[in-house]
């Protein structure tokens, strides 16, 4: 577990804030070598967290600071554990909003695909009063992210159909001999579950949340 003082605290998580590249750089590499042999960029852009336990990426992608953001996904990339990766991408502040929330409910739309397409943020976390990062856009009239969200989201559900019906289909043979016993009777059908889809669509200034079975 890296330590860090509050100064080298308040400096990663203003050189974030800033939009100030080469300062962030150098002192975090300081701060791993300072830290010790077995320390790694991640754990010490983890320790770095505000009063609001806002972290450097909150401040980095809630200011469309596009080149920090970037920076540290690279840097956490070194990390050899996914689920700390994982664990820092969708670090919750204060009010339950992570990196992502914050992204989104300011508009900037080129560092919420930067996280969710490159880094794999989760765009399906709830912050405490229940918004998931799509919520706060469309409260914030973020249009070009409510956009790239259900536009995601359909793509998503379509690949599922597709996943589903190419399943179906090179299934087809091994249930037709499944069915058929060596001694030419008929084997006892199992029953499939339903497979449910989430979807969401634009209707006017509202956006729409649907469910339906994928036969």
């Amino acid at each position: 577990m890296v330590n860090l003082t509050e100064d080298e605290v308040d400096d990663l998580i203003y050189f974030a804030r800033a939009n100030e590249v080469d300062d962030l750089s150098s002192t975090l590499a300081e701060l791993v070598t300072k830290a010790g042999a077995e320390a790694t960029p991640l754990a010490v852009l983890a320790a770095a967290v505000d009063a609001g336990k806002n972290t450097p990426l909150h401040m980095a992608a809630g200011n469309g600071h596009e080149q920090i953001v970037k920076l540290i996904v690279n840097q956490i990339k070194t990390a050899l554990s996914k689920d700390a990766r994982q664990g820092f991408l969708d670090a919750t502040n204060a009010f339950g909003n992570t990196a992502l929330h914050w992204a989104a409910m300011n508009g900037h739309l080129a560092v919420v695909k930067l996280l969710v397409e490159e880094a794999g943020a989760s765009p399906a976390l709830a912050n405490d009063k229940n918004y998931v990062a799509l919520d706060l856009a469309g409260l914030n009239d973020k249009v070009a992210v409510v956009d790239y969200f259900l536009a995601s989201a359909e793509k998503a559900e379509k690949e599922q159909e597709a996943a589903t019906a190419s399943s179906s289909k090179s299934n087809g043979l091994s249930e037709a001999v499944s069915d058929i016993d060596l001694k030419g009777g008929a084997a006892d059908e199992d029953e499939e579950e339903d497979v449910v889809v989430l979807s969401a669509k634009r209707e006017g200034d509202e956006i729409v949340f649907d469910a339906k079975k994928v036969e």
